[in-house]
């Protein structure tokens, strides 16, 4: 049916800009009468699309799938996340029925970050490997799709890394960070994924002890997370990241005072969090233990002792903070 390849055509490109809802309006005007009054409560009573048959009811449920995505995204919990993982799933299988290698890319997509934030690195890997396929098919005719096969590099690159296979994930995120750097130099939005790239890559110099393109690589990320940050303040956790794993580089390379100063700094940021949300306290944490690790390799055992002092205290204050919290919303 031409007719329905054109309107599947157009609902991909909204979803693919984060319009489920306009979707859906557009697929109304489209719909047969029969259709319309049906569609419009899809998202109130999903169980109304089992009602619709053929092309028309995969097509809603796609859109269903897709809003679901949407609104669950913030949700990190093991369950939220699960949600996201069988939605984007679904939504794929229906995209292959519908033959739309947009939609079926995107949702495969998802389905690879949460499955990847899940801890099942095989499936991601899995569903990360066919978005790559179609989506360097779709980059032959429409150039746009760059962004999206630059997210699955990074994200497959990290998963090989993380599994072991690093010249593997080298490759990958080497492409990812070319890919970046030039959407990046045609459009600043892009900066917040070049400075990603940046940073796991030189993360992954460090370990191979390519140290010289693993500094390169960390005061680049730092600079552009700099600059985000002082436009938008929530970049300063991005920073703060950063920061530590470039002072991890340093600790290695036996520059201690660089390793000590960036350690410091990025405490100071996570302190400043922790005062609105406490989650953060975790992340101090861990900061007071690199910088206790950092003071004994430096012969400062005081120093050394003050801090393992306080990230163990910080660690036990949160966890109970963490503990009471989760008794609290279970009751």
């Amino acid at each position: 049916m031409p007719v329905m390849r054109e309107i599947v055509k157009e609902v991909a490109e909204l979803i693919r800009v984060g319009e489920p809802i306009l979707a859906l309006n557009y697929v109304i005007s489209k719909a047969p009468e029969d259709i319309k009054e049906k569609a419009k409560h899809i998202f109130d009573d999903p169980k109304i699309i089992e009602e619709i048959e053929d092309d028309w009811g995969k097509l809603l449920a796609l859109i269903y799938y897709s809003h679901m995505l949407k609104v669950s995204s913030s949700d990190m919990s093991r369950r939220g996340i699960a949600g996201q993982a069988v939605s984007a799933l679904t939504g794929a299988k229906l995209s292959r029925q519908l033959e739309s290698k947009e939609l079926e890319a995107m949702f495969l997509l998802s389905g690879g970050k949460a499955l990847s934030l899940m801890g099942m690195k095989d499936r991601a890997e899995v569903c990360y490997v066919k978005a790559e396929e179609l989506v360097r098919e779709l980059i032959k005719e429409d150039k746009s799709w760059l962004k999206e096969l630059s997210d699955i590099l990074n994200d497959l690159g990290i998963i090989y890394v993380e599994s072991g296979d690093r010249e593997k994930g080298k490759a990958l995120l080497e492409e990812a960070l070319e890919i970046r750097r030039k959407l990046a130099e045609e459009n600043p939005a892009f900066k917040p994924m070049l400075a990603q790239t940046l940073n796991n890559l030189a993360s992954l110099y460090k370990d191979l002890r390519i140290y010289d393109k693993s500094e390169e690589y960390f005061a680049e990320a730092e600079s552009i997370y700099r600059e985000l940050a002082e436009a938008n303040e929530n970049y300063r956790v991005d920073l703060a990241v950063v920061l530590c794993n470039y002072a991890s580089l340093f600790r290695v390379i036996k520059e201690h005072k660089k390793a000590e100063e960036l350690y410091l700094e990025a405490l100071s940021i996570f302190e400043e969090l922790a005062k609105k949300n406490e989650f953060y306290k975790s992340a101090i944490a861990d900061v007071c233990m690199y910088l206790s690790g950092l003071y004994k390799d430096m012969g400062n055992y005081e120093k050394s002792k003050e801090y393992f002092e306080r990230a163990n205290k910080t660690f036990a204050e949160f966890t109970a903070k963490m503990t009471a919290s989760s008794e609290s919303s279970a009751s």
